[in-house]
């Protein structure tokens, strides 16, 4: 077919109408009437009815879905404006400590209470053969569980006299 195309060459200035093919009709035969079977109409009306019932059902689902993540997110609205107001109540009750604490800390004169302890009550400071080192293992604050042990002499240092 490509060969034909190369030898048809025409010559002159006019263009040719190409005129169509004509391809013989096909006849289409009419469908056939199918007899009226009751089996047929029964099983259409069955599919028909399952089908709705599906359909039903899926949409009741996505109804219950979303039903149910409006609740969620309604709750999780609700649970964060709670989590504000305790993180406001939070910051002003600190507020309030630091004011109290201030004002406790500034009504206190420790030199007036050292002065009284010191001539009044006769007080002394520790010497240096009282005060006892020991590594507690916590900076907050150390509790006394028991009795501090008396420095108990080693035999080496009855030994050597000390």
């Amino acid at each position: 077919m490509a060969t034909d195309r190369r030898q048809r060459y025409i010559e002159g200035n006019t263009v040719r109408k190409i005129q169509p093919v004509e391809r013989p009709e096909r006849r289409q035969e009419p469908k056939r009437q199918h007899r009226n079977h009751p089996h047929r109409k029964e099983s259409i009306q069955y599919v028909n009815v399952f089908y709705t019932v599906f359909l039903a059902a899926a949409a009741c689902m996505v109804l219950w879905s979303c039903v149910n993540y409006l609740q969620l997110q309604a709750e999780t609205t609700s649970r964060i404006k709670n989590i504000s107001a305790l993180e406001m109540q939070l910051e002003e009750l600190r507020k309030e400590n630091d004011d109290n604490y201030t004002r406790i800390m500034t009504a206190v004169d420790l030199d007036y209470i050292k002065d009284v302890a010191i001539n009044e009550l006769g007080m002394v400071y520790a010497g240096e053969d009282q005060v006892i080192l020991y590594d507690g293992g916590t900076r907050d604050y150390v509790r006394q569980s028991g009795e501090i042990p008396k420095e108990e002499s080693t035999l080496m240092d009855q030994i050597l006299g000390k």
